[in-house]
């Protein structure tokens, strides 16, 4: 399964997850309703079995607090994966982190996030939880966030911590995440019964009885203990039930996001170590936090949270089987280094935990060179096997230390966006460059022109990571700032007076991810599910594609491309291809269904590389096309 049908998937979940919710209703009214019927029965209140205007206020006082409970949860999680992760306690990592451990995972999550295709998440950590285990979060890759336990960071070596973040980007990937994040909403309103319960129980602790003896006052302690009891064993039921979605909808998932990390690593032993460590601990990855079991189906392991038929999660044996066919059976017991609890750690200790980490001394590897693009590359474009931790992990130590700091930089990063989008003519790029100082300052100014300079010539991978690898950064400016940084980028795109499609696709992807986290939306609707039903939008994109390579080819590749879909098109006009139209053919396809986009993205790919090799210009601007619809690719380029 590649990762447009596992999107298609997710998708089709999500209905399910809506009749199971619906289902979880039915079932918690009809509880309140036969508890209602019991309580008049025993007060002597003339009843029957049933009763229309009992039921329908119990159906609708029960089923308006679950849904307004459910839409409560379900707007606020609109926020992004942060809000899942500061409610689990965890805290967000400085990327100047001088701590090995943090370092390290800030390292291997990048890495991650550049051979995925996909902006830097916001790495988060667990500090008050040992045991091993991980989870994303997320409506979209723009403000999705990788949080891991601190045991996961001082049990699990640097290969099995991979594995683990692999793991968690195959959800982001496979739409998982998103469906995870639905599931959490829907979940909350039907747990708000129980929860309303232990409300009931948590006033009993400010409520006095009065010494007098007062009938009312005892009655009325009666009353909430009863009432408490009641709402706590009508929530069971909605807990039983949010138990079973969480376990209907995850349990296959995990296997394809294990089968999926294990693609992206090209290192089976990462996560089946991981997952042995976990065993060693007699399976406990448990979450302490107190709203851990409203995520559970999130996590990397539920580690015994639930009882097996509950459980969120496949076994661990049968997940390490699964993996490793030939597996002994034994699980690996894990103790937390000694540096964790404040010894003396040797030299040689700490090059061996930091080894292998990017941005450390080593030598740097040569610049990238654009390689050719075989068509075979397009046709296997969103298959898990184009992500490969090696090519990140290439990438990112062929990038320059400075480089890397300043897209850690909330200043530095915008300079260096800016320097992407800067013209090639002097005079205009003068003219920028003042633009860019009277808006932000002459730092900023100064800064533009000095990483301009710097990355004149840069690989189209390299430029795409820098532009991943500063998201972060630039999610960490007020919004007054933001506002600033979009205004400059539109500017600077058409300074000129004729705007640059790579410029413009640049400035979009960005400006799409930091919406994410700046502009929350409630997650989109799919309206689109054939590639019939944007035939004019998919001609207008196919035709400014085909013009990438020249005049002289434009006609040759446009008609390469229809012509593979048994197509009866013209080439759109010129005037009908303007940047507007482009903008508008993208937000639609952003709603269509995975595997149109898919569709469209292979006509795009069959577009750019009719003459049998994709230029790193032309691959920049087939990936920002992709990314601008949702989609992520891999970076071009092979495994040193």
């Amino acid at each position: 399964m590649n990762f447009f049908a596992a999107q298609d998937d997710a998708r089709r979940r999500t209905k399910w997850l809506v009749a199971y919710f619906v289902l979880a209703i039915i079932g918690v009214i009809l509880s309140v309703y036969g508890i209602v019927y019991f309580a008049m029965l025993y007060t002597g209140v003339a009843v029957s079995p049933w009763m229309p205007g009992v039921f329908v206020a119990t159906a609708l006082s029960t089923g308006g607090v679950m849904g307004a409970g459910s839409l409560f949860k379900t707007m606020q999680l609109n926020g992004g994966g942060s809000v899942v992760a500061r409610d689990l306690g965890a805290r967000q990592v400085d990327p100047y982190t001088s701590d090995i451990d943090e370092r390290r995972l800030v390292n291997v999550v990048e890495e991650m996030a550049i051979a995925s295709g996909v902006p830097v998440p916001g790495i988060w950590l667990m500090d008050d939880e040992l045991a091993i285990n991980a989870f994303a979060a997320g409506t979209e890759p723009g403000n999705a966030v990788v949080a891991v336990t601190r045991g996961c960071l001082q049990r699990l070596t640097r290969s099995e911590l991979q594995g683990v973040v692999a793991h968690e980007f195959s959800h982001i990937l496979n739409g998982d995440m998103r469906l995870n994040m639905r599931l959490m909403g829907l979940l909350f309103g039907v747990l708000m019964i129980s929860m309303i319960g232990r409300m009931l129980f948590q006033m009993l602790r400010f409520t006095r009885i009065r010494s007098s003896g007062s009938k009312n006052n005892g009655a009325g302690v009666v009353v909430i203990v009863l009432a408490g009891v009641a709402l706590m064993v009508v929530g069971s039921i909605g807990v039983f039930f949010g138990r079973l979605i969480q376990a209907a909808i995850s349990r296959q998932r995990e296997y394809l996001a294990d089968a999926s990390a294990v693609q992206f690593t090209r290192d089976p032993e990462g996560i089946a170590g991981a997952l042995k460590k976990i065993g060693g601990q007699q399976g406990d990855s448990k979450i302490n936090a107190a709203k851990a079991a409203e995520a559970s189906h999130l996590f990397f392991t539920d580690g015994g949270m639930f009882s097996y038929g509950l459980a969120t999660h496949p076994p661990l044996d049968v997940r390490i089987k699964t993996i490793q066919k030939n597996w002994d059976g034994e699980f690996v017991a894990s103790a937390i280094p000694d540096v964790a609890a404040g010894r003396a750690v040797s030299n040689e200790q700490v090059d061996q935990r930091i080894s292998g980490f990017s941005g450390t001394n080593q030598s740097k590897p040569p610049p990238l060179d654009p390689p050719p693009i075989s068509c075979a590359q397009i046709e296997a474009l969103g298959e898990p096997s184009q992500v490969d931790a090696g090519v990140g992990h290439n990438i990112y130590t062929a990038l320059n230390d400075d480089w890397i700091r300043a897209a850690h930089d909330r200043e530095e990063a915008q300079a260096l966006i800016f320097a992407l989008l800067l013209a090639e003519d002097n005079q205009l790029r003068e003219e920028e460059v003042r633009f860019i100082k009277n808006g932000a300052g002459d730092d900023a100014g100064k800064l533009a022109l000095h990483w301009n300079q710097q990355l004149v010539g840069l690989h189209s991978s390299e430029k795409m990571a820098l532009i991943d690898l500063s998201i972060p950064a630039l999610r960490r400016l007020s919004l007054p700032e933001y506002d600033r940084f979009v205004e400059i980028t539109q500017w600077l795109i058409a300074s000129d007076g004729q705007v640059d499609l790579f410029e413009f696709m640049l400035q979009h992807v960005v400006e799409r991810h930091l919406n994410a986290h700046f502009r929350p939306k409630p997650m989109a609707k799919m309206k689109y599910r054939s590639i019939e039903m944007l035939m004019a939008e998919a001609n207008i994109l196919i035709t400014t594609m085909a013009a990438i390579g020249g005049e002289d080819q434009m006609a040759s590749a446009y008609r390469a491309v229809v012509s593979e879909w048994g197509w009866k098109l013209e080439m759109a006009p010129s005037s009908d291809c303007g940047l507007r139209s482009i903008e508008v053919a993208l937000e639609k396809f952003d709603a269509a269904a995975p595997l149109v986009k898919k569709q469209l993205i292979r006509m795009l790919g069959l577009a750019v590389m009719h003459d049998g090799v994709v230029a790193s210009r032309e691959a920049e601007l087939l990936r920002a096309t992709a990314d601008a619809i949702g989609c992520a690719i891999p970076p071009f380029v092979q495994r040193g």
